[in-house]
């Protein structure tokens, strides 16, 4: 069988097309086929296909659409089964399109990396020549499909690209031209495209063409974006108004760099994202490099949504990055998970960068000096997501003047030269608004108050504002004013994959026996003084112990410091703590995420 994604969707079997008629059955095949054979639960597919417009009979409709589809075609009915979660659809490697572009690019990236221009191009062409059009051109998108999509035509123009590159280093400069030109008409913001175009242009002896390029970048960028190109931009612009040597035919394009890997690891920017404007606006001017290789650190207490800041931030930026992305989740914030060790993420990155599995050093301290020397003379963005300290964050960090690094933790990293951003609570308009994303805009509207209710019950905690959001829109039959009512149980923030007490269980594990009392003890007492002395009374011990407990629990990020000795404990957590167990299982479970059970 032949299964494709990229242009209309369609199934061929036996020498003949599969007919997928409906909008909703088209949804339903995508999504199983997004998810590369494994099984999709009944609620996310549901959930793509209907969004916040669940009907009552969705579950009997879904299985209507799965049960049309086995009918259409014997050998798709064997491969499409039930789960024990859900569907899956079993597909090989080579019989999905999607698949078969990913595999020749990252050959033809491989073959690059190892100086074979002429292997490289042919693995690009075959790659791009699975695309028949836009990806999922036909296929009506939920949320995960349109992220699926999205992803699918970053990842087409990184081809079409890198594709570019191989081209200039087999001399094939006016094939360059002839693809590129139309491409930056319809991808204006993508300079590493810009750049290649320019290249090609002086080597087929156009210097007016190849400056042409370039005004035409500046003028889209600072229209689009308000900003200048980058500075692979305008080093290439020198470099070609003197005729510099470096740019012969010879070379294999700008500054010598490009048959190195270029690893793109960001994972998609999130599609639900309200208000932080502030916060944006500082992460991505710290992000734009200066005389030394730029560092943000974004801090805040769990569900704030630093991650998706993050992830917002690197996104905005990234082609001022031309020799690539690399991310890494450093666990520092998954409970039952260890944080990942630096030599492991040290490796990640190196073997992304085109070093041999079987030649990584031992030592943490060589890794991370092949790290800096690879890194050196390229434009990196590297973004380090759940960093539980310092010392794990040391390592990765690049000295290079052209790299960046951007940082997400909940505690403050205040020991690292880097530009600080702390993330408070979502404002009360920017939960609602979020809310009415997910839920929708006019059955928001006809609960305001219950809204409001659900709104400052959420606390300005991003997490708590998705999981709200998820809620409402399984249930589009649900009062509003009815789940706000039963989020006064902890149990009831949960949806999905998103758990509220998963969030602050991740830092209740890391507290001390004496902080994790405090912490009970304080939830218990309710939202009274919690200065000092009175948690010194509470815990039976002297000011000092106290005050070191709580510092604990600021580090922690499970108390907000309003003052030397004034601290505030928020609404959610007090939830979560409230329904504490003893330390007894705490201490269990510390124990064996200590020992790696």
């Amino acid at each position: 069988m032949r299964f494709q994604l990229l242009g209309p969707l369609e199934i061929h079997s036996g020498g003949r097309q599969v007919p997928v008629a409906a909008d909703k059955q088209r949804t339903v095949v995508a999504t199983l086929l997004a998810a590369r054979s494994r099984a999709v639960p009944v609620a996310d597919l549901v959930n793509e296909i209907w969004g916040a417009h669940l009907p009552t009979s969705a579950i009997p409709n879904l299985r209507t659409y799965v049960m049309r589809l086995r009918r259409g075609d014997p050998e798709l009915a064997g491969r499409l089964t039930t789960a024990p979660a859900g569907y899956l659809l079993r597909v090989e490697p080579d019989e999905l399109d999607v698949r078969i572009f990913e595999d020749a690019t990252e050959a033809g990236r491989r073959a690059m990396a190892q100086g074979d221009a002429r292997t490289a191009a042919r693995a690009f062409d075959h790659a791009l020549a699975q695309w028949r059009g836009g990806a999922l051109q036909d296929v009506p998108l939920g949320r995960a499909l349109n992220e699926f999509a999205q992803a699918m035509e970053e990842q087409f123009a990184r081809a079409v690209e890198d594709h570019a590159t191989a081209a200039l280093a087999l001399g094939e400069h006016r094939e360059v031209v002839d693809r590129l030109r139309p491409f930056v008409e319809r991808h204006p913001l993508r300079e590493r495209a810009y750049a290649r175009l320019m290249l090609a242009f002086y080597r087929c002896g156009d210097v007016h063409g190849a400056i042409r390029v370039f005004h035409r970048a500046r003028d889209v960028l600072r229209e689009e974006l308000g900003i200048d190109p980058g500075s692979e931009l305008c080093d290439l612009l020198q470099s070609v108004l003197g005729r510099a040597p470096e740019l012969d035919a010879s070379q294999p394009g700008p500054r010598g760099a490009v048959s190195r890997p270029v690893p793109r690891q960001l994972p998609p920017s999130p599609a639900l994202f309200v208000g932080r404007a502030a916060e944006l606006g500082r992460a991505t001017a710290a992000l734009h490099t200066g005389p030394g290789p730029a560092v943000v650190a974004i801090h805040g207490t769990g569900g704030l949504g630093k991650s998706a800041l993050a992830l917002r931030a690197a996104h905005a930026i990234a082609d001022r990055f031309p020799d690539g992305q690399l991310y890494a989740d450093l666990q520092g914030a998954r409970p039952g998970l260890p944080p990942l060790p630096s030599h492991e993420a040290l490796n990640r990155f190196l073997r992304a960068l085109g070093v041999d599995r079987h030649r990584l050093p031992q030592a943490e301290a060589e890794a991370a000096a092949l790290l800096q020397s690879l890194l050196a003379d390229r434009r990196v963005l590297v973004l380090l997501d759940n960093a539980s300290d310092a010392s794990q964050v040391r390592p990765l960090l690049p000295a290079g003047r052209g790299c960046a690094t951007l940082i997400t933790s909940r505690t403050v990293l205040g020991t690292l030269d880097a530009q600080q951003v702390g993330l408070g609570e979502l404002g009360h308009g920017d939960v609602v608004r979020a809310l009415a994303r997910q839920a929708g805009e006019a059955r928001v509207a006809r609960e305001p108050e219950a809204v409001g209710a659900v709104a400052r019950a959420c606390a300005g905690n991003a997490l708590a504002v998705r999981i709200v959001g998820a809620r409402l829109a399984e249930r589009p039959d649900l009062p509003i004013a009815r789940l706000g009512e039963r989020l006064r149980r902890l149990a009831e923030w949960r949806a999905g994959d998103l758990d509220l007490r998963a969030c602050f269980e991740a830092s209740y594990e890391t507290l001390p026996a004496t902080a994790a009392t405090a912490l009970r003890l304080l939830a218990a007492r309710g939202p009274a003084d919690l200065g000092v002395g009175p948690v010194a009374a509470l815990l039976g011990s002297d000011a000092p112990t106290a005050e070191a407990a709580l510092d604990e629990l600021v580090r922690a990020r499970l108390l907000d410091a309003e003052g030397e000795r004034s601290f505030r404990m928020h609404r959610l957590v007090r939830l979560y703590a409230a329904e504490l167990p003893s330390a007894e299982p705490r201490a269990t479970r510390t124990a064996m995420f200590a020992h790696g059970v």
